[in-house]
């Protein structure tokens, strides 16, 4: 009797254990995106900027590091190796961009899967 009453535990426990609930399943990120402007581009990577505001005419002279440390809490380095039109993205344009997963770094990254011209 004792026995039994072990394979009928056993056995509920794994049938809850293989049931097909939504936290079970693994999820796919959905994209998220933001909107700025690129403050400074190279062939890998670019300087994003986010918010609504225009940046100043001298950004566009400073280096990348002096970007980063002006705009500290308002940049993103967007990784630019999937997207095909990279000429495309001009400095100094308002944008938007989408993206899977936003890394936490110091500054964030991103790798772009699109964007648009705002």
């Amino acid at each position: 009797m004792r026995k039994i009453g072990i394979l009928v535990l056993v056995f509920f426990a794994f049938i809850s254990g293989c049931n097909d609930k939504e936290e079970n399943k693994i999820k796919t990120p959905k994209m998220q995106n933001l909107v700025g402007f690129i403050l400074f581009k190279d062939e890998k990577s670019a300087v994003f900027l986010q918010g609504k505001h225009a940046p100043e005419k001298e950004d566009f002279e400073l280096s990348q590091v002096r970007l980063i440390r002006k705009y500290k809490n308002h940049v993103v380095i967007l990784e630019l190796s999937q997207i095909e039109n990279k000429e495309d993205l001009v400095e100094g344009k308002k944008m938007k961009v989408w993206f899977n997963t936003l890394k936490e770094s110091d500054p964030p990254k991103a790798t772009i899967k699109k964007f648009k011209w705002l």
